[in-house]
């Protein structure tokens, strides 16, 4: 297994030198990282701030130059960011596994749903949410994908997706030149914990805190009994030889050690081959805490997701979708911020009065300009008669009111994302399709976010094919999923029985998920349910125009259908799907043969009633010409099946009176014979049942007459029927009573009834 070969590989404790030599190794990448990226995660947490924080739209000179005056925001850009982010929300990415080289359909379905249960396993919609936000805003997420034992007592591993709260901790080889980084030697994760969690893991170490950098989250929450540790991932080279076996396979050496019943198999070629293996630790600031040890797979497990990137005078550059949009919302905020203060000026348009007018009222007139009182006192002058006289407010420049106008528009137009894209009502589109058309039309230009989201999504996919075959490398169940959500169990790497391989005698193994090689592709769209949602509607349309489309997919309709019973109903109406459906829908199943020549039955079936429907027709169109009287021949018909039924039921009541005598007969008989044989002994007793018997053969009489009058009736109307030549409806006949046994058992009578076998004909 994965982990015994990694317990095998980790050797001994490294020396004090070779610590030494990798804490500065560490020491040395990190800052090399650090400062090729430095640049790049400036302008990116500048705009993460600029956008979620209040306040951080104005710029600190700006700010210190207008002092008390107003710094008012008006954050559109904020609404613009949530808008690309909550799309790519609605729209998750779906991976799909297919297979190549030795992998069959069905093997790639079981990977598919084994990858889809990690993924639902871990919340992973909710991790890629949350790198979505600062991809958006900033320009760059991030999550990883880990191994964890299932449980304490376990030692089968699971893989899941975890999330990187703060993507400004994770830091990767500068030299990296793949878009996702699929190429990086090494990565770098730093981190925080408690002291106290620290010397409860290491008690032998120090708490010597790892560097940090300005981006991480130091400032948040870091106190002196915090202590920074970080892990550091690698490859690691090695030389390997590998083998081609006369099976076809090719394995390495050491491999083909450990395999058992290859006695048979002959090794046709070798050669060696440089490769790596993928290395962890983990360091303080002077020491190696855990020292490296061999992780399985052959792939780094961080995935980045970028906003937009470009390699601009020899390195990567990214941003996110305020980076070109920020000088437009400062526009929008000034302008508006100044239109606000021109207002309040013009209301507060002082007055012009004479010294005189003035004199012992400054006070009183400025508290009433401050106040807002509806009045304000003045001397009378004689040289200006008349009240104080207010001037006319300051006037808006024409620049500013223009540059009002547009402020919304630049900020629409350097974004990509305008009015009809959030909501607002759109000029000529009045049906909802035309509306969502100029919608979409419109995310055309942000549509990299959603893209390069689902770009990742395949990375972590890859990293996923990559792990599978070295944890799950034993037998055991495995839970996977389905595109509808539905899961089911499946049994993997488990040999079966009595099925040897011919070359190498060994057992073949049940859906063995290291042979083969698989692939993966995304779409983006609507999640499940919201497809569904959409299919019923669609499909409701479609059967109400063509009531027929029920019958060869009726099933489907209910299966998309989110109501109670959906599936249950829908599993009925396959079962009853035209044979020839069954055979489509059953075609990469293996049917057991009572249920094919069950299905060949039914075709056959089908086909004679095919045959069958054509003679009605046939039968019909020869009867038309005969309408009159085969409708009067058919009300003939009808009548006297009434008649009979209505006989029968008469018949039947009287043989329900006649068994309801026997009934209470029997009862009486058995009661009288307890008391006669503890009274008068057995000739009374005799006496008794010469009475009875004569009353039973009375009864049974009268029951003989009327079922003789029945069938008579019943004969007779047979042979009319006939006559008209029209179908007869036969009505079976209930069994003839012939006679009444008295038995003895236990010294208890009991009267038995005695009918004919046969049935009447």
């Amino acid at each position: 297994m994965a982990r015994k070969k990694a317990a095998k590989t980790e050797g001994d404790k490294p020396k004090r030198n070779e610590s030494t030599e990798l804490v500065a190794r560490v020491r040395r990448r990190y800052k090399s990282m650090v400062d090729a990226d430095q640049t790049n995660r400036q302008k990116a947490m500048a705009d993460l701030k600029f956008v979620n924080e209040p306040g951080a739209q104005w710029d600190t000179n700006m700010t210190k130059e207008r002092g008390a005056r107003p710094c008012y925001e008006f954050n559109e850009l904020r609404i613009k960011c949530k808008r690309v982010i909550n799309d790519m929300r609605a729209n998750r990415p779906q991976a799909k596994v297919r297979g190549y080289e030795d992998a069959d359909k069905q093997m790639a379905d079981i990977i598919e749903g084994l990858t889809r249960n990690i993924w639902n396993t871990s919340d992973a919609d909710t991790i890629i949410d949350n790198a979505g936000d600062f991809q958006v805003g900033g320009g760059f997420g991030a999550w990883r994908v880990v191994t964890e034992y299932e449980s304490d007592k376990s030692f089968e591993q699971d893989i899941y997706v975890e999330s990187i709260p703060n993507p400004f901790c994770l830091h990767w080889d500068e030299a990296a030149r793949d878009p996702l980084k699929r190429d990086a030697e090494d990565w770098i994760l730093d981190n925080r914990i408690s002291k106290k969690a620290y010397e409860a893991k290491y008690p032998d170490r120090e708490p010597v805190s790892f560097e940090g950098n300005e981006f991480d989250d130091e400032h948040d929450w870091a106190t002196e009994d915090d202590v920074r540790i970080a892990e550091y991932w690698y490859k690691e080279p090695v030389t390997v030889t590998v083998v081609k076996l006369s099976d076809g396979r090719v394995i390495e050496r050491d491999e083909l050690e450990k395999e058992a019943g290859l006695e048979a198999v002959q090794i046709i070629d070798e050669r060696e081959v440089k490769t790596h293996r993928i290395m962890m630790c983990i360091v303080s600031g002077d020491a190696i805490l855990e020292k490296p040890k061999v992780c399985a797979g052959k792939q780094h497990r961080f995935v980045v997701v970028f906003g937009e990137q470009m390699i601009i005078d020899g390195k990567w550059q990214y941003w996110g979708l305020p980076r070109f949009s920020k000088d437009a919302q400062r526009n929008l905020n000034l302008t508006n911020t100044a239109a606000m203060e021109a207002t309040a000026r013009w209301l507060q348009a002082p007055y012009w009065m004479t010294a005189k007018q003035a004199e012992g009222h400054e006070k009183g007139i400025t508290e009433a300009f401050k106040q807002g009182y509806p009045f304000a006192l003045y001397n009378a002058d004689p040289g200006s008669p008349g009240p104080p006289a207010r001037t006319g407010g300051p006037e808006l420049p024409i620049a500013m009111l223009e540059l009002g106008t547009k402020a919304s528009e630049l900020l629409n137009s350097t974004s990509g994302i305008y009015q009809t894209n959030v909501g607002d009502r759109i000029p000529g589109a009045k049906s909802g399709r035309a509306i969502i058309a100029t919608q979409q039309q419109g995310e055309i230009a942000t549509f990299n976010f959603q893209d390069n989201m689902a770009k990742s999504v395949q990375r972590t996919h890859e990293i996923f094919l990559d792990l599978i075959p070295e944890i799950y490398d034993t037998p055991r169940a495995l839970r996977v999923l389905g595109a509808d959500g539905t899961d089911s169990y499946v049994q993997i790497n488990e040999p079966v029985p009595g099925e040897v391989d011919p070359v190498t005698g060994t057992l073949q193994k049940l859906n063995d998920v290291s042979r083969g090689k698989f692939d993966v592709t995304i779409t983006v769209g609507p999640n499940f349910s919201t497809k569904r949602q959409e299919a019923v509607e669609v499909y409701g349309e479609m059967f109400a125009n063509n009531p027929t489309l029920q019958q060869v997919a009726g099933d489907l309709f209910f299966k998309a259908m989110d109501a109670p019973y959906a599936e249950e109903i829908s599993e009925r109406m396959k079962a009853i799907l035209p044979p020839q459906i069954q055979q489509i829908v059953n075609k990469d199943k293996k049917v057991p043969p009572e249920v094919a020549q069950g299905m060949a039955q039914a075709a056959q079936a089908m086909q004679q009633v095919q045959q069958m429907g054509q003679m009605v027709q046939q039968a019909a169109a020869e009867a038309e010409q005969k309408k009159a009287d085969a409708e009067k021949a058919e009300a003939q018909v009808r009548t006297a099946i009434a008649d009979l039924k209505t006989q029968r039921a008469q018949f039947e009541a009287q043989v329900a009176k006649a068994d309801a005598n026997f009934a209470k007969t029997e009862a009486n008989l058995s009661q009288r014979s307890m008391e006669v044989q503890s009274q008068a002994g057995e000739d009374q007793l005799s006496n008794e049942r010469e009475q009875l018997s004569t009353q039973v053969a009375q009864s049974l009489a009268e029951v003989n007459t009327q079922v003789a009058e029945f069938m008579q009736g019943h004969v007779a109307m047979m042979a009319d029927m006939q006559a008209k030549q029209q179908p007869v409806v036969v009505i079976p006949p209930k069994p003839k009573l012939l006679r009444v046994d008295m038995v003895k058992v236990n010294g208890k009578t009991s009267a038995v009834p005695v009918y004919e076998q046969e049935a009447l004909q």
